[in-house]
């Protein structure tokens, strides 16, 4: 996931993305959840798919996996 670019400008939008994809299934808002999950694989188009947005959309679909399963899964990396 991008880290910020420096300690004075925001997290970058992948980063955002994936938190508000997170929060949407936390609040059970299924719709939200899918179109967050949308904008994050068109941003990995958009920007050619470094690593950096490539790592949030992994995790993204490894949130969507676990919640398929019914297994909460072990947040890492300091992410939310």
């Amino acid at each position: 996931m991008s880290a910020p670019r420096s300690e004075s400008e925001e997290p970058a939008l992948d980063t955002l993305i994936l938190a508000a994809f997170r929060q949407a299934q936390r609040e059970g808002a299924n719709r939200a959840a899918e179109h967050l999950l949308c904008a994050l694989e068109a941003l990995v188009i958009d920007i050619g798919s470094p690593a950096c947005a490539s790592a949030c959309l992994d995790e993204a679909y490894l949130d969507l996996a676990g919640v398929a399963r019914g297994t909460a899964r072990a947040r890492h990396r300091g992410t939310m």
